[in-house]
């Protein structure tokens, strides 16, 4: 079979299209938007939304995604569409008795997709949505969960500054300030403030045990390149969407040289003008040039993606 795997998806975003920079923005802001725009969209606009996606993908020839879905929407479409892959039920919340009311929702929901007549070339699995947004006990649970299920686990991480400026700090460059809109928006409310690097934070929670797939991964050093290679975790690289959001270039060469498993996304339509997987790797080769082979980056577009447990 031949492989064409777009990693990280949002198809429940396709309708937010318009909210796509045209020009490198800042991250949080445009986040803020995406969540608010995304509680006010009607369930048949978000499904609309998806059957676009997902006719997107097929013309573009993928036949592998990964895609997470916060509305849970996305599941039954995928597993019609005829492409193999992972779909993600996405959970978040730093009020603890919320989350883990929804951690157990979700698990519930994973359950019963897991009996649906149409699983197996498409797969469910769990996303904790970023470290910043999770509340640790959701992250150590869902994981711990995750592992012993055998349940395909992803999550954001080390997307932009403000991620390792808010888990490390929580004051540098303002960041409480422009953090508050999130707050309304997604839902969530302050949590103790972890002092530590994003990886170094879901290491120390037993979430990297479950070997998550590590969306972004951007804003890393070599010893928390070394510990992902550690723990046998794979990461999706999303150069167009990261370009966009201001978040800056992920050192490619460096997962690379330590033998990380490297997959290539689009992210959704609200950050990325399509959801080309052959135009984000064009891209990335630009973007690496003179830094990764462009042989080596074409390659990475024709990997499965493979529950790794």
């Amino acid at each position: 079979m031949s492989y064409v795997t777009n990693a990280h998806t949002h198809l429940e975003l396709t309708t937010l299209a318009r909210l796509c920079p045209k020009h490198p923005t800042a991250f949080l802001p445009w986040l803020t938007r995406v969540g608010w725009e995304i509680r006010h969209l009607a369930r048949d606009e978000i499904l609309s939304g998806i059957a676009q996606g997902i006719a997107e993908l097929k013309a573009c020839g993928t036949t592998h995604v990964g895609d997470i879905t916060h509305t849970w929407l996305s599941v039954e479409p995928l597993l019609a569409s005829g492409l193999r892959g992972v779909v993600y039920l996405e959970v978040l919340g730093l009020e603890r008795k919320r989350a883990l009311e929804r951690l157990r929702e979700a698990q519930s929901a994973i359950d019963t997709v897991r009996r649906h007549p149409d699983y197996g070339a498409m797969q469910v699995g769990l996303s904790l949505h970023a470290p910043y947004s999770c509340h640790p006990d959701l992250l150590r649970v869902g994981a711990q969960w995750c592992r012993a299920e055998e349940v395909p686990l992803c999550i954001h991480v080390a997307e932009s500054r403000f991620e390792v400026e808010w888990l490390l700090h929580r004051e540098l460059s303002g960041a409480r300030r422009v953090f508050a809109p999130l707050i309304p928006a997604l839902g969530m409310m302050p949590a103790r403030v972890p002092r530590q690097r994003p990886l170094a934070y879901l290491a120390a929670l037993g979430v990297l045990e479950a070997r998550p797939l590590l969306v972004h991964a951007v804003h890393v050093t070599q010893a928390e390149i070394a510990l992902i290679a550690a723990a046998r975790c794979a990461v999706v690289h999303c150069p167009r969407s990261n370009h966009l959001l201001g978040c800056g270039r992920m050192p490619l060469e460096n997962y690379l040289a330590a033998g990380v498993t490297v997959y290539l996304g689009t992210d959704s339509r609200a950050s990325s003008p399509d959801l080309s997987i052959h135009a984000e790797a064009q891209f990335a080769c630009q973007l690496h040039r003179g830094h990764v082979p462009e042989q080596q980056i074409l390659a990475l577009v024709h990997r499965p993606l493979e529950h790794p447990l």
